[in-house]
C-alpha cells in the first residue's frame, strides 16, 4: 500500500510540474521546443557564465538554434561554450 502511494505521490508530481528547459539539454531535444523554452535554456546558460548568453540573449539562441541543427548530439551548453 506504501509503496502505491509513493508511486501516486510521484506521478502526481511529475504531471503537476511542467518539465523546464535546462541548458543541459540535448540539441535534438531543443531543436523541438518553443521559442519559449529556447530562450529559458540559454537564460540558464546565460546564469551559468557563459558570456554569448550573457551578451545578446537574442543571439545566443540564434547561435543555438543554428549550431543545434548539425550537432543534435550535443548539450545546448557545449554548443555555445564551442569555439568553433
Amino acid at each position: 500500500m506504501r509503496c502505491a502511494g509513493v508511486v501516486l505521490a510521484s506521478w502526481i508530481l511529475a504531471v503537476s510540474l511542467p518539465a523546464s528547459a535546462h541548458a543541459e539539454t540535448l540539441c535534438r531535444d531543443f531543436n523541438a521546443m518553443d521559442d519559449a523554452a529556447k530562450s529559458a535554456a540559454v537564460q540558464e546558460a546565460a546564469a551559468g557564465g557563459n558570456a554569448v548568453a550573457q551578451i545578446s540573449p537574442r543571439d545566443a539562441v540564434a547561435l543555438a538554434e543554428a549550431m543545434c541543427r548539425v550537432r543534435t548530439g550535443e548539450t545546448v551548453l557545449q554548443v555555445l561554450n564551442s569555439k568553433s
